[in-house]
């Protein structure tokens, strides 16, 4: 374990970097009394209050370092008059940052006191690499994966890899990721300056942003990995859940295609931008959330000569083509969208089991899954509970979120 807060220690500084707006009270205190209970110093936190009108986020943060006496932390704060989105209030952290390491944490989310401890010997271990995603916990149940880092895709999306998935060890491994989920990730801060990646596309205001600066960063040479030993908990999506669906829809699908536009190599870039916007024309007719699509359309396409002229100043220094990082298998998640929560069923089992013995191949594990396959393409495969029930019987056991799993699905059977 590191002892980072001994004098003359050679550890770095490490910035943590909290945007907020209109905080929900109890997750921002967890927040900070996470990062003040860390056991690695010296720690900066940085929070920026992205112009709120009703919460008094300084107060609250003060009141917690004032209940540990300080902690040992030094505390930048900034105040904006107006909301300038989370890019841009991103950007105006990082400007007060003064840490080699830079961790960006979502305010409704929480870090383990030796979370901040794990990604440092991680960057250290990995001079190589840009960013480093941590597991990022689903904070209810606790056990269920949010991400370990972003897949990136052909088509302009990205996945948090794993997400809704029963966290049984299946991506336990350091390994290369696509890119950082920015609810939990540690960046090297000179990679925000313009010689490297840059800063947050502040024209995005909120989603995408992480997508867009990680592609940009893989386009440019960059590298991510995962630590999955160090853990984030994170209440999924608490923070705009209030916004609505069609807000969130607008943003993702008009930014998805400026994110395309920008980095994808010309054929990909222009084989998104007519899908993407078709996809979304078929919305509106159809009139599924078409307020909301026809507005993507009309603001992604108003924007693309700004996009053409970023996508200029990308290209000129592209290092890798995008068949090097783009993923060629779109990973199934187990999350509904609509009620920000796991969805266990057969089909995640197999799933988890399969990921798990590809990348920790053992004999029982391999007995149980081929027994749970052949269930689950017979009738048995309609039932959950029962299914449940047949792992039960093979003896296998794999920690909490397998038995989270295994529960959720016997349930079905009330």
């Amino acid at each position: 374990m590191l002892e980072g807060s001994q004098a003359g220690s050679d550890w770095p500084l490490v910035s943590i970097l909290i945007v907020t707006y209109e905080p929900e009270p109890t997750l921002l205190r967890q927040c900070v009394a996470s990062v003040i209970g860390s056991s690695y110093r010296p720690l900066q936190l940085v929070v920026v209050d992205n112009g709120s009108r009703h919460h008094d986020a300084q107060a609250l943060v003060e009141r917690e370092l004032g209940a540990a006496g300080g902690a040992g932390l030094e505390v930048a704060f900034s105040k904006q008059e107006t909301n300038l989105g989370y890019a841009g209030a991103t950007n105006v952290g990082i400007q007060l940052s003064r840490g080699e390491l830079v961790l960006l944490l979502n305010p409704d989310a929480r870090v383990e006191t030796s979370t901040v401890h794990l990604l440092v010997e991680a960057a250290r271990r990995l001079p190589a690499a840009a960013g480093l995603a941590p597991k990022v916990l689903l904070a209810d149940p606790g056990v269920v994966i949010d991400s370990v880092g972003l897949s990136l895709h052909a088509d302009g999306s990205a996945t948090q890899r794993g997400l809704g998935q029963a966290d049984i060890g299946q991506y336990d491994l350091e390994e290369p990721v696509g890119g950082l989920c920015f609810a939990a990730a540690l960046v090297r801060r000179e990679m925000f300056t313009p010689t490297r990646v840059g800063q947050l596309d502040d024209r995005y205001f909120m989603f995408y942003e992480d997508v867009d600066w990680s592609l940009r960063a893989q386009v440019l040479g960059e590298r991510f990995w995962s630590v999955p030993t160090a853990r984030v908990f994170h209440f999924h999506s608490a923070t705009t859940r209030h916004l609505g669906g069609g807000f969130k829809a607008r943003l993702v699908q008009r930014n998805l295609i400026w994110t395309a536009v920008k980095n994808l190599e010309s054929r990909s870039a222009i084989r998104v931008l007519v899908r993407r916007s078709a996809a979304n024309l078929e919305r509106v007719l159809a009139l599924r959330q078409a307020t909301a699509s026809a507005r993507a359309i009309v603001e992604a396409w108003a924007g693309l000569p700004a996009m053409v002229r970023s996508r200029r100043g990308v290209q000129c220094r592209r290092r890798r083509p995008d068949k090097e990082f783009l993923s060629r298998h779109l990973e199934r998640s187990f999350f509904d969208v609509d009620t920000y929560s796991p969805e266990p069923s057969v089909a995640a089992l197999v799933s988890v089991m399969s990921r798990l013995f590809a990348v920790a191949p053992d004999p029982q594990l391999e007995r149980a899954l081929l027994r749970i396959r052949s269930a689950a393409d017979s009738g048995f495969g309609r039932d959950p509970a029962r299914m449940a029930e047949l792992v039960r019987e093979s003896g296998i056991a794999l920690g909490p979120g397998f038995e989270w799993l295994l529960g959720a699905m016997e349930a079905a059977r009330d």
